[in-house]
C-alpha cells in the first residue's frame, strides 16, 4: 500500500510538472494532450486549446503571405522584363566622333547632323608680278557646311547640306540634297545597289572618290579638279546608279547644272554624264591595290542665247591647286562646242603606312565654230598627277568599295599629352601637270588657225599633316607652280607662283 501511494504520488507529480512545461510552450500543448490521452482513465476527449487555433491561423496567414510574395516576385520580374524591352525599343542617341546621331533600336530610322569647316590661310609670291596675276594673300573659309544625313524605313536615304564657304570668297548655297533608294538586291546580299536623284558630288575619279576632308593636300590635283568641274562636282543635279561589292565599284550618272544662279543667263541647262569603274584586285591586312577608269563628258552645253538662236560653249580653266584667291592662271577661254568627252585612267596602292596614287586624263572637245566636227580643229587637252604619302605614326590608308577609292588616315592614338600620344603625322608630295594648249604655235607669233593658248601649269607640292584625333586636322603645304603661256600675239605671259598655305579643319 505504501508503494502504491508513492507511485500514485509520483505520477501526479510528473503530470503536474508536464502541465507546467506545456504552459511555457504553445507547441507543448499537443504533447500534453497526448499524455492526457495515455494517462486519462476516461475515453472522453480533452477540449481544444485556443492556442492551437491561433497557431493554425498564423500558419494559414504565412502560407498566404508566401503566395503573395511569389506573385509579387513574378510580377516584378515581368515588369522588369517589360521595362527592359521598352527601354530597348527607345531611340538610341549617340555622339560618336562629335556627330550627334539618333537611331531607332531596329535601325530602320536614323538621323545624323553633319558639319565640315575648313579655314585656309595662304601667302602667294608671284614672279613676274603683273596686273592680271596679282594673287591676294589672306584667309577664307574654303568649306563651311552644315546639314544632315538620314535613313527612313531602312532603305531610303536622304541628305540636305548647306554650303557657307567658297573659293576665294564666301557664298552661301546648296551643297547637296538627294533622295536614294538602297533596297534592291538583284545580285545578292553581298552587292549593294543604290538609285539616287537630286544634287550631290558625283565621284569623277580616284582623287574625287576620297573625301575632301581626308585628302593628302589642301586641294586635289589640278586636272582632277578641272575634270570634276566640267560635269560633276558639288551641288550638281543628276540621277544615277551605284553598284559595288567588297572589292569593286561601278557607277553611272546623268548630270545637269550646278545648283544656284548662273553667272550668265541660261535658256537650256547643261546635260552630261559620268561613268566609272574601280577594282581592288589585291588586298590584304596591310596592303591594297587600286585600278580604275572613267569615261565622262558634256552631251549638251548650256545654251546662253535667248530666243531661237543657240549659243553653246565650254570653258576649261583652273586655279593653282589653292583657293584662297580665285584667280585662274591657265584658261582656254570659251570654246564654241556642242560637247566634250573625257577619258581617265586611275591607279593607286597602299602598303602599310605608304600610299601612292596617280591619274591621267584626256579631254576631247567637239568644236562647232571652227571647222566641221570631227575636224583637225577639234582641240584636245590633257593632264596628270602622281602623289605619295608616308604616315610617320604607322596608320594605313584602306580601300573602300562604297566609294571605289581610299579612305583617309584615322589616328590610332589621339592626342593626349598626359599619356604621351600625339595623334597621327603624315608627310606627302605631289607633282601635277595641266596642259590647256592645243596647236599653240611658238613664241613671238600669233597662234595658228584654230589653236588654243590656255597655258601649261606644272606644280610641285610637299605637305605635312597632323591629325590630333578623328575630328580635327591641320595641313601645311608648300607649292611651286610654273605656268608657261603665250598670249594671242605670241608674248610670254607665264609666271612662277610660290605659295605657303595652312588649313585648320574639323569634320564630323
Amino acid at each position: 500500500m505504501k508503494l502504491s501511494r508513492r507511485a500514485g504520488w509520483g505520477a501526479e507529480a510528473a503530470t503536474a510538472a508536464l502541465s507546467a512545461a506545456l504552459a511555457l510552450s504553445p507547441g507543448a500543448a499537443r504533447a500534453q494532450d497526448d499524455l492526457s490521452v495515455k494517462t486519462a482513465p476516461s475515453a472522453a476527449s480533452t477540449p481544444q486549446d485556443p492556442r492551437e487555433a491561433r497557431i493554425a491561423a498564423l500558419e494559414t496567414e504565412i502560407r498566404d503571405l508566401a503566395v503573395q510574395v511569389a506573385d509579387l516576385k513574378a510580377s516584378g520580374s515581368n515588369g522588369l522584363r517589360a521595362a527592359r524591352a521598352d527601354q530597348a525599343a527607345q531611340p538610341k542617341v549617340s555622339l560618336a566622333n562629335l556627330r550627334p546621331q539618333i537611331a531607332t533600336a531596329d535601325g530602320d530610322f536614323e538621323f545624323a547632323l553633319r558639319s565640315v569647316v575648313q579655314f585656309d590661310a595662304a601667302h602667294y609670291h608671284v614672279s613676274p608680278l603683273r596686273a592680271d596675276n596679282d594673287l591676294s594673300s589672306g584667309a577664307n573659309f574654303r568649306r563651311a557646311r552644315l546639314g544632315f544625313d538620314a535613313t527612313a524605313f531602312r532603305d531610303w536615304n536622304v541628305a540636305l547640306w548647306g554650303e557657307f564657304g567658297g573659293s576665294g570668297g564666301e557664298s552661301p548655297t546648296l551643297n547637296q540634297a538627294y533622295l536614294e533608294y538602297a533596297g534592291l538586291r538583284p545580285f545578292g546580299r553581298n552587292v549593294d545597289l543604290r538609285l539616287r536623284v537630286g544634287a550631290w558630288a558625283m565621284p569623277a575619279g580616284l582623287e574625287d572618290a576620297t573625301s575632301n576632308t581626308e585628302s593628302v593636300f589642301l586641294e586635289r590635283g589640278a586636272i582632277a579638279e578641272l575634270v570634276r568641274g566640267l560635269d560633276a562636282g558639288e551641288g550638281r543635279t543628276g540621277a544615277g546608279l551605284f553598284l559595288n561589292g567588297k572589292r569593286w565599284y561601278a557607277s553611272g550618272v546623268l548630270t545637269g547644272k550646278v545648283v544656284g544662279v548662273p553667272t550668265t543667263p541660261e535658256y537650256g541647262q547643261q546635260e552630261g554624264f559620268v561613268t566609272r569603274v574601280a577594282l581592288n584586285p589585291l588586298h590584304g591586312r596591310d596592303y591594297d591595290l587600286h585600278l580604275g577608269g572613267n569615261v565622262q563628258g558634256v552631251i549638251k552645253p548650256a545654251d546662253t542665247a535667248a530666243g531661237a538662236g543657240v549659243a553653246e560653249a565650254v570653258r576649261l580653266r583652273e586655279r593653282p591647286e589653292l583657293r584662297v584667291d580665285g584667280t585662274r592662271l591657265v584658261d582656254a577661254g570659251n570654246i564654241a562646242a556642242d560637247g566634250l568627252t573625257i577619258y581617265g585612267l586611275e591607279g593607286g596602292a597602299s602598303f602599310r603606312n605608304f600610299y601612292a596614287a596617280g591619274e591621267g586624263y584626256r579631254i576631247d572637245v567637239s568644236r562647232t565654230a571652227v571647222g566641221a566636227s570631227p575636224s583637225p580643229f577639234d582641240p584636245s587637252f590633257s593632264g596628270w598627277y602622281v602623289q605619295g604619302a608616308w604616315t610617320l605614326t604607322g596608320e594605313h590608308r584602306t580601300w573602300s568599295g562604297a566609294s571605289g577609292g581610299f579612305r583617309g588616315v584615322r589616328p590610332a592614338k589621339p592626342l593626349d599629352p598626359k599619356a604621351g600620344t600625339w595623334g597621327a603625322w603624315e608627310v606627302g608630295a605631289r607633282y601635277s601637270v595641266l596642259d590647256l594648249n592645243d596647236h599653240a604655235g611658238v613664241a613671238g607669233s600669233a597662234a595658228p588657225f584654230g589653236g588654243v593658248r590656255g597655258g601649261e601649269q606644272k606644280i610641285t607640292t610637299v605637305g605635312l599633316n597632323w591629325y590630333p584625333n578623328s575630328v580635327v586636322r591641320f595641313l601645311l603645304d608648300c607649292q611651286w607652280a610654273r605656268i608657261e603661256r603665250l598670249n594671242a600675239t605670241g608674248g610670254d605671259i607665264g609666271e612662277h607662283v610660290d605659295t605657303v598655305s595652312f588649313r585648320s579643319q574639323f569634320a564630323f
